[in-house]
């Protein structure tokens, strides 16, 4: 789906491995996030907001300073997280390639925060909620019809991940998950157990181009999506989250939680709320272009 990483994000990774540090070895925290010092609503609709770098440090290089943020639900049933760098573009999955709508464009000016910031805010769509923490900085997304939490980016000194991070080739950015989540995706690969996920199992997100005849190999694209099917008071529940970014990443799912940890690039989440995996799928391929139709004669549609 899409193409590989740039060569700068693989000499980083040799670099990591060169010196004995796997992706898996690296901190569980780094810095102490960032903190929302404006936000406002946008024309089209949306939120702008900016956020800036609590405490520096040179983990893997300097934090980006100053970042900017656009939530906004495009469609009744999606929800897109845009952050980014806020004074200098950065990679993303072009836009000509995957047409989709464009974030507003990068401002030379920060506004000031507030002297009374707002700590916990709600934005509301038809299904689902984006709820923010100013500082740290924290998002979640609700679903409005049972109150369940999809995602949760805050952290508490008990969770073994930190706050976001966001570098020139490291970003990080984690989400507690109910125990009884049942996670599938984040393709594609040679998992032993095929599409489900299984707490403790690698998942590296890096196109290599070759067969499928090796376990726990990459393999042609990266599909940075999942689904999340859970049992809510008896009733099945359905949404998916996609993290659009090319970028090679490793992913950690610990049952409770699931971590990116990307070598570039810019968060751009979009959430689909189902609440069926059929509705799942069309709302996906909605965005993302639907497969092509099998032609008749591979189903023996043919005449002799």
């Amino acid at each position: 789906m899409f193409p590989s990483t740039t060569y700068a994000s693989v000499f980083l990774v040799l670099i990591l491995c060169f010196n004995g540090v796997s992706p898996s070895s690296t901190p569980t925290k780094i810095g102490e996030g960032y903190r929302l010092i404006s936000i406002e609503e946008t024309r089209d609709g949306g939120i702008l907001g900016h956020l800036q770098v609590k405490q520096k440090n040179n983990i893997y290089g300097p934090d980006i300073p100053l970042l900017q943020l656009f939530v906004k639900h495009e469609t009744q049933d999606r929800l897109r997280i845009h952050i980014t760098d806020a004074e200098k573009s950065r990679w993303e999955v072009p836009y000509n390639l995957l047409p989709r709508e464009q974030p507003p464009v990068l401002k030379q000016t920060i506004g000031r925060s507030r002297k009374n910031p707002i700590t916990v805010q709600e934005f509301s769509g038809s299904e689902l909620i984006f709820s923010y923490k100013a500082d740290p900085f924290s998002f979640a997304v609700k679903r409005k019809s049972n109150g369940q939490t999809l995602f949760n980016t805050s952290s508490d000194n008990c969770d073994p991940f930190g706050e976001m991070v966001f570098k020139d080739q490291y970003l990080e950015i984690s989400t507690k998950l109910p125990k009884d989540a049942s996670l599938y995706g984040l393709g594609e690969n040679t998992q032993p157990h095929g599409i489900k996920l299984y707490p403790g199992d690698p998942y590296t997100l890096y196109t290599t181009d070759i067969s499928a005849i090796n376990l726990n190999a990459d393999l042609y694209g990266s599909h940075p999506v999942y689904m999340d099917l859970r049992n809510v008071n008896g009733q099945p529940s359905a949404h998916s989250v996609l993290l659009l970014n090319s970028n090679g990443m490793d992913v950690f799912y610990r049952g409770t939680s699931l971590t990116y940890k990307i070598i570039g690039g810019v968060f751009d989440f979009y959430f689909f709320s189902g609440p069926s995996p059929l509705a799942v799928v069309d709302q996906y391929t909605t965005l993302i272009g639907r497969p092509a139709p099998m032609p008749y004669w591979a189903l023996g549609m043919f005449h002799s």
